[in-house]
């Protein structure tokens, strides 16, 4: 299993701090130093605002940077570290610029969420997720490997330190879980954020392959799991059986 890392490259000290700010003190996701090895940046936003995400062992980086590992969680730790957990579609997605306490801004897409079942905890409403990143004047910040919303797509979300940290979901794309049909049935099924069907709560611990943060395409094969797969009643009642936090109680 190769656990993903995510690395901040900026020029200046003062905005590394306020990133490394966003990155999550939590269990699952690890400090450590990035190598060293010189890297030149020809595009003046990339060479301001950079995260780049990248399996350990196999990172160029520039010096200075810092960078964090997501490990991959076991099911009652992507439960239990959720601040809470919905159901919801994807309303709308819009990017902004947002002005750090550095006086610089950096870009934000906002995801704004219409929640149809609320199933642990108390989320906001109304529940919009921040992002670092977004694309704005024909110009792109994103961070590579993580999931990106569309308009329209429906999943179980795991939320974590929406508005503090550089991305809302526990461990990243492991706390994403967009719900899909079977073709064929019409049946709804839960998928992992690279789009594989999600047979069993033992698989979130698997790594998630790398999909350009889209959800992938279906094939013969995925079909055919697929109708294994485990439907949005079933994981929703997995779920509810493994919450431990009491804050996940809370109505």
């Amino acid at each position: 299993m190769h656990p993903v890392t995510i690395v901040l490259i900026h020029p200046t000290s003062a905005t590394r701090r306020e990133l490394s700010k966003m990155m999550p003190r939590r269990p699952g996701y690890t400090f450590v130093p990035a190598p060293t090895d010189p890297v030149r940046w020809t595009t003046g936003w990339i060479r301001r605002w950079l995260i780049a995400v990248v399996v350990v062992g196999c990172l160029s980086l520039a010096t200075g940077t810092r960078a964090t590992t997501v490990n991959p969680p076991e099911f009652p730790q992507l439960v239990n570290e959720s601040d809470y957990i919905v159901r919801a579609v994807v309303k709308s997605v819009t990017s902004e610029l947002r002005l750090m306490p550095s006086g610089k801004r950096m870009p934000f897409t906002l995801v704004e969420l219409e929640v149809k079942r609320v199933i642990a905890g108390k989320p906001p409403v109304p529940l919009v997720l921040a992002v670092l990143g977004g694309s704005m004047g024909g110009r792109e910040l994103s961070i590579s490997g993580a999931p990106k919303f569309a308009v329209g797509e429906e999943s179980i979300l795991f939320v974590q330190g929406n508005g503090r940290q550089i991305y809302p979901l526990v461990r990243m794309a492991h706390g994403h879980y967009p719900i899909m049909k079977e073709a064929a049935t019409g049946r709804e099924f839960m998928a992992r954020s690279d789009g594989a069907p999600l047979r069993s709560v033992n698989e979130v611990s698997r790594p998630i392959h790398a999909t350009g943060g889209k959800v992938a395409q279906s094939s013969p094969a995925t079909a055919q799991a697929a109708s294994q797969a485990l439907t949005p009643d079933e994981f929703i009642q997995k779920i509810r059986t493994s919450i431990t936090e009491p804050r996940l109680l809370e109505k």
